[in-house]
């Protein structure tokens, strides 16, 4: 989790594979500034990731990893993570790197498919802040970084290819089948955590979600937390995987580490998420 410095430095800046999703904070970010460990567990099946790849005879572009996504994690205040997007997009995340500085800028690239190219989407265009949660900086031809299509959801095409100057990428069957497939609709079952916990004991929240249409899908939320002894902190992302008429089930634990109180004191986790928000408090009690 970023450290409240690094969480402003983005916002005063500008979920993989070639099949995948990713979770977690910015590359680079700090640990957490409090003395707690916090530990995620997902019983619904994640999408693969690829190791990377090197394509194109004239620059050593390396797609690191490509992920599909119905909704975009991405910081929604200075100190708190939530989703971007409507219903009828869908967006495609490839990280691009090199061991160098690539000839070309983010322009270059473009999403294919058969009838219809793609060119980036800046990150500022669909959410507040312009960085994505988790996938470190926007593209720049000096360092690589992240690139952003915005395509239709669902996206009509038997193969979709990322393409750049002397190079290209085509996605795994898995992304065109995530690209292929109509918006669902979730519905959150439990948002729950132990009412009070002991200051050092873990407190686990679970989430359980239903697809309820008639599409399989990917539910994803972004993940915060406020107190105990601090005020807001963005902590994951999560994305899981449905079928239609499904449930998955995702945990987090955490523990909380603080002075013995001289009064009750009490953290929440919270959860922004494309159908509305959903929130658990936890009462810190002290030691013996």
């Amino acid at each position: 989790m970023p450290s409240r410095r690094d969480v402003l430095r983005l916002a005063g800046g500008s979920l993989p594979f070639l099949a995948g999703c990713v979770a977690g904070p910015p590359a680079g970010d700090a640990a957490s500034p409090e003395s707690a460990t916090e530990t995620s567990r997902r019983t619904a099946t994640a999408p693969a990731t690829t190791a990377p790849t090197t394509t194109g005879p004239t620059a050593d572009v390396r797609i690191r990893e490509v992920t599909v996504t119905p909704s975009l994690v991405a910081l929604n205040s200075p100190d708190s993570i939530g989703t971007d997007g409507d219903r009828d997009d869908q967006f495609v995340v490839a990280g691009v790197g090199s061991r160098g500085r690539l000839p070309f800028d983010r322009a270059a690239f473009e999403l294919a498919t058969e009838e219809t190219t793609y060119a980036p989407t800046a990150a500022r265009q669909v959410t507040a802040y312009g960085m994505l949660w988790g996938h470190g900086d926007p593209y720049e031809p000096e360092t690589g970084g992240f690139l952003l299509f915005r395509v239709p959801n669902p996206l009509d095409a038997d193969s979709v290819a990322l393409r750049w100057p002397d190079g290209e990428r085509s996605l795994s069957e898995d992304a065109l089948r995530r690209l292929r497939r109509p918006p669902t609709t979730f519905a959150v079952r439990e948002f729950a955590a132990p009412a009070s916990v002991t200051t050092g004991a873990e407190a686990t929240l679970t989430l359980t979600v239903a697809n309820v249409g008639d599409a399989d899908g990917t539910f994803v939320a972004g993940l915060n937390r406020t107190g105990p002894e601090i005020a807001y902190a963005p902590v994951e992302a999560v994305p899981l995987d449905a079928a239609a008429g499904e449930s998955a089930t995702w945990t987090h634990s955490y523990t909380p580490t603080v002075p013995a109180p001289d009064e009750d004191l009490s953290f929440d986790f919270v959860m922004h998420w494309r159908g509305g928000d959903e929130r658990a408090t936890v009462g810190v009690e002290p030691r013996g």
